[in-house]
């Protein structure tokens, strides 16, 4: 799978408190990405990437092997639902599937990476599954379209394990421009919850915002 604007968004903006995370887990790994960013950005971290689909596991093994990075990171072929995690996790960090009410691609692997239905991972059993995951003070970091991500936080709220938002930005493509997807950092106590806004592009000529830019400069040649 191609490297995408909201994976680099989410792993530039995921963060955790104190001298960081002992244990990350990525969920849905793809090409890999997301788990080579927490690698980076979290140097004494050691990072589980899982990936179920066959092809994209064998593109995130070789994308790991090649990092600087690879002494700390372990590629799973699995499904998350039935897999055996050794051991809990400080962050969970996941782009996951998005769509829950649209037609399904005929390409399976793009399927199964943009779409919450049996034939992927549901979002009642992705939250099931990070809550019995994480430490007590262990935080899970996501992105969501606009348009699902209130019915995911209510879905969250009220599990037996309930996981409750304690950081939410809002993307938009430019701010005077609908928002279109939101990052969503989550845990297991109620916190105070902070909220605010970014914008990927400036409106003069297309140019990236001053916002992004900073956020990504550490990823990007070019930031």
């Amino acid at each position: 799978m191609p490297v995408n604007t909201d994976s680099v968004l989410l792993g530039a903006w995921t963060a955790y408190p104190g001298e960081g995370p002992s244990r990350i887990l990525d969920i849905g790994t793809g090409c890999g990405l997301l788990a080579l960013m927490m690698a980076q950005r979290f140097l004494q971290a050691t990072i589980d990437a899982l990936e179920i689909d066959d092809d994209s596991a064998e593109e995130a093994a070789a994308n790991i092997s090649a990092s600087p990075w690879a002494d700390r990171m372990n590629l799973i072929k699995g499904d998350f639902r039935e897999y055996d995690f050794p051991g809990k996790y400080d962050l969970i960090i996941s782009n996951p599937p998005y769509f829950t009410r649209s037609l399904a691609s005929p390409d399976v692997r793009r399927t199964r990476a943009r779409h919450s239905d049996r034939e992927s991972l549901p979002h009642k059993e992705l939250l099931s599954g990070v809550a019995s995951l994480l430490t007590d003070k262990g935080l899970f970091s996501l992105i969501l379209p606009t348009g699902s991500y209130k019915d995911f936080l209510i879905l969250a709220g009220l599990m037996d394990n309930p996981l409750f938002p304690s950081r939410i930005t809002t993307v938009h493509t430019k701010m005077n421009k609908p928002a279109v997807r939101v990052l969503i950092e989550m845990g297991k106590t109620q916190a105070t919850l902070t909220e605010d806004t970014i914008s990927l592009y400036s409106g003069i000529k297309e140019e990236y915002s001053p916002q992004y830019v900073r956020l990504v400069r550490d990823f990007y040649l070019w930031a």
